[in-house]
C-alpha cells in the first residue's frame, strides 16, 4: 500500500509549479494523425486542420504558445465546434494514458476539482482569475475533460 505524503488539496486551480503536467504546454508527446506532437496543444491546434500540410506547420512550431497562435489562423475544419471538446477528450486520453507517470500524477490529484485557473481571459477552456472575471467562473471545459479522464484511470486497474 502507498503511502501518501503530501494529499491533494480539495482544489487545483492553477496548472502551474506541482500541477505544471495537467497543462497542455507541457512537453508530452503525442501520436496522433501519423504524427508526433510534442505537447497535447500543438496536436489540439494541429486538429483544427484536416490537410496533412496545415497539421505539419502547427508540428513545426517550436513552441505550444507559437503552435497555439498559428492555430488561430488556420482554415478551421467545417464542423470544428461540434468536434473540439471529443478532440481534447480524445488527446488528453492520449496523454494521460494508464501506465504512464501521467496517469499516475492524474491519479494522485485524488478528488480534487481542477480548475485550468489563467489571466488571459479564457473562460471556455478554463476560468480566468483577473480581477474584470473572477467573480464568474468560467466553464472550465479542461477541467471537466481532466476530471473525466481522471475518473476513468481510478476505475481501470492499469493505472500504475
Amino acid at each position: 500500500m502507498a503511502v501518501v505524503v503530501n494529499p491533494p488539496p480539495a482544489k487545483i486551480d492553477h496548472f502551474r509549479g506541482d500541477y505544471a503536467f495537467l497543462s497542455n504546454f507541457t512537453y508530452s508527446p503525442i501520436h496522433r494523425d501519423g504524427l508526433e506532437y510534442p505537447t497535447v496543444e500543438h496536436a489540439f491546434q494541429a486538429a483544427k486542420c484536416l490537410d496533412m500540410a496545415g497539421k505539419q506547420s502547427i508540428l513545426a512550431d517550436s513552441s505550444p504558445s507559437a503552435a497555439k497562435r498559428l492555430g488561430r489562423r488556420v482554415q478551421l475544419r467545417p464542423d470544428w465546434e461540434s468536434v473540439k471538446v471529443d478532440i481534447m477528450l480524445d488527446i488528453l486520453r492520449l496523454k494521460f494514458a494508464p501506465a504512464t507517470d501521467f496517469a499516475v500524477q492524474l491519479v494522485a490529484t485524488g478528488e480534487a476539482q481542477l480548475i485550468e485557473g489563467n489571466t488571459w481571459h479564457d473562460n471556455y477552456w478554463g476560468s480566468c482569475m483577473c480581477a474584470k472575471h473572477r467573480s464568474r467562473p468560467g466553464a472550465n471545459v479542461l477541467g471537466k475533460l481532466l476530471t473525466q479522464v481522471r475518473k476513468e484511470l481510478m476505475v481501470s486497474e492499469s493505472v500504475i
